[in-house]
């Protein structure tokens, strides 16, 4: 199963009891300082509930940010599982209402995303 939750802690926060049993918790972050910040507090609180695998996506960057992301990712000893750029596509298939894969499959955001995709299939899988 997977829990998309809006931008901010209070969500993690009051979802602690039903957090703390997943199989990994993905902080989707994009490469400014305020998003980093809410990730980085995302990341202290998921430690406090005892969440064992936390993992960063970087979304949303530009050829210049995929350093930044890197770097928060690394100080903290959390694997970087995806870097998604900046994509016209998002927006262009948010628009005509239909998902990413379906509208532009080809799109470098869809090329980023389906390894995470077929990773996170995986995890239970024998």
């Amino acid at each position: 199963m997977i829990v998309d939750m809006q931008a901010g802690l209070e969500h993690l926060s009051w979802a602690g009891g039903t957090l703390r049993d997943v199989d990994v918790l993905l902080l989707v972050t994009e490469a400014h300082t305020k998003s980093l910040r809410t990730a980085h507090r995302a990341h202290a609180l998921a430690v406090q509930l005892g969440i064992a695998s936390v993992a960063v996506v970087g979304n949303r960057l530009l050829d210049t940010d995929r350093d930044r992301v890197d770097r928060f990712a690394s100080e903290r000893g959390l694997p970087l599982v995806a870097a998604v750029p900046e994509d016209p596509a998002v927006r262009a298939a948010d628009r005509a209402g239909t998902c990413l894969l379906d509208h532009s499959p080809n799109a470098p955001a869809t090329t980023a995303l389906l390894p995470l995709a077929d990773r996170l299939t995986r995890i239970h899988q024998p």
